[in-house]
């Protein structure tokens, strides 16, 4: 059930981020999506655009965070399975999109990196991301814990604690590394790469909650309630690994190109100084 949860919060995080940042922005700015994928968006715009489709990508994902933490305080304390769903939910979304802003601040790739991309002193500003990324991605493993300890109750013995954040996080840095494996848009390195950052690295900090809740006092501690596997969202996490798997494969991708006329798809952008309509 946990592995099964972690797929579902992660795929969901990623295409919250491409799709409902990235994509939407496409759309409202009067572009059309030729390509869009769990790690990469490729707008057509019909003019010249600014960096505002990069920060929304970045937006939406934290915002997201933000709701799905507010969600916690209006679910009732027996939906077990949706409570932890939406607690993964919020950890993949917050750490992840400012991680990818400090990343994007040590490389000088990435969405953040093509914000600041022309301002100067060109250092500052990328030294600027990383303490920017680092200081919220920190609150956010500091909010992410003491929700963690809200859900484990009266139980916070470590075995359970570590079955909690371990199983969720491997499962889906290895389920994005094994579709990023099968991507067709761009080299199976970079695919795998893009995936093994934005799972197993963007998600670090999950691994440290245990000990970081271990020292907050929480004033709305739930009774222990254990998590049984549930057929339901078994099956849904099935549908969704098949979809995943397929969609990101990138066959609906160049079903869009050659629907648009576009041919074989552009390799992804790997400099933010060069003109690109792509974005992980």
């Amino acid at each position: 059930m946990l592995a099964a949860l972690g797929i579902l919060a992660y795929a969901a995080s990623m295409m919250t981020h491409e799709a409902l940042g990235h994509g939407v922005y496409c759309l409202a700015a009067g572009g059309r999506n030729v390509m869009l994928t769990a790690w990469r968006e490729s707008c057509d715009f019909p003019g010249v655009h600014g960096s505002g489709i990069e920060a929304a990508g970045l937006g939406v994902q934290f915002g997201a965070g933000l709701l799905a933490w507010l969600v916690l305080y209006l679910l009732y304390p027996d939906a077990t399975r949706l409570r932890y769903f939406f607690w993964l939910y919020m950890v993949f979304n917050m750490l992840v999109s400012f991680g990818y802003v400090a990343f994007s601040g040590v490389t000088d790739f990435g969405d953040a990196a093509v914000i600041i991309a022309g301002l100067h002193p060109h250092i500052v500003w990328r030294a600027g991301l990383i303490l920017l990324g680092s200081s919220v991605y920190f609150l956010s493993m500091r909010a992410a814990a003491l929700e963690l300890k809200r859900f484990a109750g009266l139980d916070d013995g470590n075995r359970r604690l570590f079955h909690l954040v371990w199983i969720p996080y491997a499962t889906a840095g290895v389920f994005a590394c094994c579709t990023g494996a099968l991507n067709r848009t761009m080299g199976h390195g970079a695919a795998i790469g893009l995936a093994a950052a934005s799972s197993f690295g963007g998600g670090l900090g999950i691994l440290s909650l245990p000990a970081m809740q271990r020292g907050m006092a929480s004033k709305g501690r739930s009774p222990t309630v254990y998590l049984n596997w549930s057929a339901a969202w078994g099956v849904v996490a099935a549908v969704v690994i098949v979809v995943f798997l397929f969609y990101n494969s990138g066959t609906p991708a160049h079903r869009i190109a050659d629907r648009h006329g576009l041919g074989r798809l552009p390799p992804p952008r790997v400099c933010h100084r060069a003109p690109s309509l792509q974005r992980a």
